[in-house]
């Protein structure tokens, strides 16, 4: 038999083991279903709205995977592609949004729409419903300007945004995409520059670029080219786009070689035949070519065709910008910190407060608390932890870039109970769970429940969790935000099954004190799981359920 310290660390690790396998068996689930949904996203059919006479769509650009809509005389209409994959990690509320993007034959986006949202139902809603949200990124083009303010949608920020980082990130892989040069870079015009190259690999550093391989898949370098950055400078006659190796850092260019052009033969054989001014540049930083002053660094045009190699050497310096521009930052650097996440800390504080002090006895410090929970966590900042967001987490991933601090509370929520044995989250955070405590005995006449029906009743939020998960794993169209009654703290995107929970709840709570956290929760069935109770604690049939449940699932 375990001495109690091992038995007890072993019941918090195997209950923390169940949270993170219905974390891995939900996402396992989705992402299967979500890849085989993408592959059958972009038909004909669905384009007809911009396009009305495709007939069918080119194969997808490897590098950033546009395709050509063609009619039926392979005549070509435009270009299409999806926000999806830069997408995925972008994480709205509860889980990303896919978008599909619509180019005129100039490359402006001349239409933008929602394919597949993984977010909460209402949120999703309230933003297509904001038409102006979606014209916004009308006449956008790759590598273009972005306006200073983008439009929010009020009541669904978090979606809103998701929505238009995926745009914005597609925008950006779509750098290295051109009109005028739609030729990609080759392995064998890189096999110039640097012999031992054998394949091309695209950047995940460099928007538009391809990592350089040698035969062992060693990285030697990486390419770019100048267009489409750069198509708007024009020598004597047109653009000319010119690769750029740069180092297997990608800090620093190693050499160039013109690609294509649209100048004059003569003028352009003048800068290919020069080796001194192609050499130029070579062993430069990119930021030394992104400041260079072509007077102080001696940079002289190619006689006989000055303005043709005037116009390769500012287009090296105008991608070089581009390139540092686009350059990744750290992981602290991507975090948005909002006015609620500040918020979400507060509340954090001031529950540990209540919980392990002598406050929590002082009455009206405890209904002042329960009041702030109201009115900051359901009115104010809207946002609970709910099954519906438990689960789009489980299966795309946090947002921890752009609500850190409501990444913190549920941590906080779901680890409490495991090492404090504590219901922290729902006596001490969870703003509906506060508003029922201040309800609690304001009338005199109480429902008293038998034992027979309290057993059936406290046993229906487990039931719920378990649909939850079989809902999830198995994709049925289940709306999990229907189940529970916190998004009726956002009343302006709530639906009515929500409003509806919420109302009884509230008023079943007038005459049996928390009514519904006891008799109607998920989430706070999913607390009581993972709550560890003490010496006394067991594996109980509650754990074996779980598992057996949960290994059910994975073999589905």
């Amino acid at each position: 038999m375990l001495p109690k310290t091992a038995r007890a660390l072993f019941i918090r690790l195997w209950r923390v083991g169940l949270l993170v396998a219905a974390v891995l068996v939900i996402r396992d689930a989705v992402q299967t279903r979500e890849r085989l949904e993408a592959a059958a996203a972009l038909t004909p059919e669905r384009l007809r709205d911009f396009f009305p006479d495709i007939d069918h769509l080119g194969e997808p650009n490897p590098s950033n995977g546009w395709r050509t809509a063609f009619d039926r005389r392979d005549r070509s209409l435009g270009y299409v592609t999806t926000t999806a994959p830069e997408s995925d990690k972008i994480i709205g509320y509860s889980g990303p949004s896919h978008c599909l993007l619509v180019f005129d034959m100039k490359g402006l986006v001349t239409g933008v729409r929602l394919l597949k949202s993984y977010d909460t139902t209402e949120h999703v809603a309230e933003v297509v419903a904001d038409r102006k949200f979606f014209t916004q990124f009308k006449a956008m083009k790759p590598g273009g300007e972005i306006p200073e303010k983008l439009h929010a949608v009020t009541g669904a920020t978090l979606t809103s945004a998701a929505i238009t980082q995926g745009v914005l990130a597609k925008l950006g892989r779509a750098s290295g995409t051109s009109l005028r040069f739609p030729e990609e870079i080759t392995v064998e015009e890189v096999t110039r520059l640097e012999p031992a190259a054998k394949r091309l690999e695209i950047s995940k550093q460099h928007p538009g670029g391809w990592d350089v391989l040698d035969e062992a898949g060693k990285k030697l370098a990486i390419a770019v080219r100048t267009s489409p950055v750069a198509d708007s400078i024009v020598g004597y006659k047109g653009p000319t786009d010119t690769l750029m190796l740069l180092d297997a850092t990608g800090t620093t260019l190693k050499r160039i070689a013109i690609r294509k052009s649209y100048e004059t033969k003569r003028y352009l054989a003048y800068v290919t035949g020069d080796d001194y001014f192609l050499n130029l540049f070579n062993e430069k930083t990119l930021e030394k070519l992104a400041d260079i002053d072509f007077k102080e660094a001696k940079v002289e045009g190619v006689s006989g065709a000055t303005e043709t190699s005037w116009s390769v050497a500012e287009s090296l310096k105008r991608r070089a910008q581009n390139l540092l521009e686009a350059k990744p930052s750290g992981w602290l650097r991507q975090i948005r910190w909002r006015w609620q996440d500040t918020g979400h800390v507060v509340v954090i504080i001031s529950a540990l407060l209540m919980a392990f002090t002598h406050l929590r006895g002082i009455s009206w410090m405890r209904h002042l608390h329960h009041l702030l929970l109201v009115l900051y966590g359901g009115f104010m900042a809207g946002e609970l932890l709910s099954q519906g967001l438990l689960t789009g987490w489980a299966a795309h991933g946090t947002p921890w870039k752009s609500a850190p601090g409501f990444l913190i509370l549920a941590a906080f929520a779901l680890l409490g109970p495991v090492f404090t044995s504590k219901h922290l989250y729902c006596h001490h955070i969870c703003a509906h769970g506060a508003l029922q405590q201040l309800l609690a005995r304001r009338l005199k006449v109480r429902w008293h429940v038998s034992p027979r029906l309290e057993r059936v009743l406290t046993t229906l939020p487990f039931v719920l969790l378990a649909l939850v998960l079989v809902s999830v794993v198995l994709g049925w169209s289940v709306d999990l935000n229907s189940l529970e009654p916190f998004d009726a703290y956002v009343f302006r995107i709530a639906g009515w099954a929500t409003l509806t929970i919420a109302v009884v709840g509230l008023i079943a709570s007038l005459f049996q004190p928390l009514a519904y956290c006891k008799y109607g929760c998920p989430t706070g069935a999913l607390f009581k799981l993972l709550r560890f109770t003490g010496d006394g604690d067991r594996l109980g049939l509650k754990d074996w359920l779980a598992a057996g449940l949960l290994a059910l699932a994975f073999l589905v």
